[in-house]
């Protein structure tokens, strides 16, 4: 029986057909279920991705202030998302390379090096971008001088080293500068002032022109402070009389202010002159610090720039002495029925304090030694002492010996009284 070829060659191709359709139906099997186990996840990133400018022409600076980041939305698996995508996996950037002066419109462009990562779009997708010459300008350093000196001083004339800086900035930046500025500030001194000032650019209005940078930065700035004729600043000189009360002590004296500004018509007056005194100030008998407005005691012809009076203070104190005391031990918090000794059953206690009151101290009420038994039953305990001390500014700096032998026992039974016989 002969075989028809052609009915071979079509079971042939069937074969392949149902070989193909069953390999597609495996695949697409295979991608649903991975997708099922993997979903496709699409989001905007986190954070926003840095903007960078690549290709900047030499010579040009950019002048506007162009978005700080880019917000990208990516299509990507989730365990892409989980595993790969971290921000230093993304980068977006403008190229300005071949642009002239001017405004222009550029592309922003996004990368992800990550796969499989499908960029869904960003923003923003341009930016517009101003770039200008960048120039340079020289500009004399003018100082701007705050408050007055002391009285009986003059500020003179502020010097700079260097006397110019140098501007760099975008032309119509540098275009605005009306003046590089710098402060400083002499109140109340009273000598030469040496200080490095930082600079600033200015507008017509005052206001600070940021785009430009200046060199140096800082620039030494001297001023001058010179003291007037007839002027001097001399100290002051506080006149005690008498003495505190006894057993007290000066500790301190204070005056305010410690120097004055003295004038004279005629220099020659205070030409010599170093000090100045305030009127006596009477301590006799003080227990206490006092505080005092004084009047100052002038030279004939010399006068006080300002109040003629000094405010004076004075500290008082007692002086301190030490006193031993051998003192009792008290028991106290002892339970009903039950009775205590104290082995020693005195302790000697050191005290420390004004000297007035200690020479004056009555020990009976003033200072007790205690122990406190509350809780205890009978027994023989080792216990520490308090010292209770009822005066002001006296503390103890030792008790010897530092603990005590207590003993509680069953207080004794009273023993009766016999009656006597008729």
């Amino acid at each position: 029986m002969t075989r028809n070829p052609w009915r071979a060659h079509s079971s042939w191709k069937q074969h392949l057909a149902n070989f193909a359709i069953a390999l597609s139906l495996a695949l697409l099997t295979w991608i649903w279920a991975e997708l099922e186990s993997d979903p496709n996840v699409t989001a905007t990133f986190p954070q926003p991705v840095p903007l960078e400018v690549r290709g900047q022409p030499s010579g040009l600076t950019l002048v506007n202030t162009l978005p700080a980041g880019v917000s990208v939305t990516l299509r990507a698996p989730r365990s892409v998302w989980e595993e790969q995508l971290r921000a230093e996996r993304l980068e977006a950037w403008v190229d300005l390379s071949g642009l002239d002066e001017g405004t222009h419109v550029v592309p922003v462009q996004v990368a992800v090096h990550a796969r499989p990562v499908q960029i869904v779009a960003y923003e923003p997708a341009q930016v517009e971008v101003v770039l200008s010459r960048l120039v340079q300008k020289t500009f004399p350093v003018h100082v701007e001088v705050v408050g007055e000196p002391a009285v009986g001083y003059e500020a003179r004339r502020p010097q700079t080293w260097p006397a110019e800086v140098t501007l760099t900035g975008p032309a119509p930046s540098v275009a605005r500068v009306a003046r590089v500025l710098g402060r400083v500030d002499i109140q109340g001194v009273r000598e030469t002032v040496r200080r490095q000032v930082r600079l600033q650019a200015l507008d017509e209005q005052g206001l600070v022109v940021n785009e430009v940078h200046i060199t140096p930065a800082t620039v030494l700035v001297t001023v001058p402070v010179e003291r007037l004729g007839g002027f001097r600043d001399v100290v002051v000189r506080v006149v005690l009389d008498g003495q505190p009360a006894a057993g007290y002590r000066i500790t301190n004296v204070v005056v305010h202010p410690p120097v004055v500004t003295v004038f004279a018509q005629d220099p020659t007056l205070v030409q010599n002159l170093s000090f100045v005194e305030t009127e006596p100030i009477s301590l006799n008998d003080a227990t206490e610090s006092l505080e005092r407005l004084v009047p100052l005691q002038l030279p004939e012809g010399v006068s006080v720039v300002g109040d003629d009076r000094v405010r004076v203070e004075i500290q008082i104190e007692p002086l301190e002495t030490s006193l031993t005391l051998n003192l009792p031990v008290e028991v106290v918090g002892l339970a009903p029925g039950l009775q205590a000794s104290s082995a020693p059953a005195t302790v000697d206690v050191l005290l420390a304090g004004p000297l007035p009151v200690l020479e004056d101290l009555d020990p009976q009420g003033s200072v007790r030694v205690v122990v406190d038994v509350t809780d205890l039953e009978v027994g023989t305990y080792t216990l520490t002492p308090q010292v209770d001390v009822l005066l002001e500014g006296v503390r103890v700096v030792s008790i010897l010996p530092g603990t005590v032998e207590v003993t509680i026992e069953p207080q004794a039974p009273m023993t009766p009284t016999p009656s006597p016989t008729p």
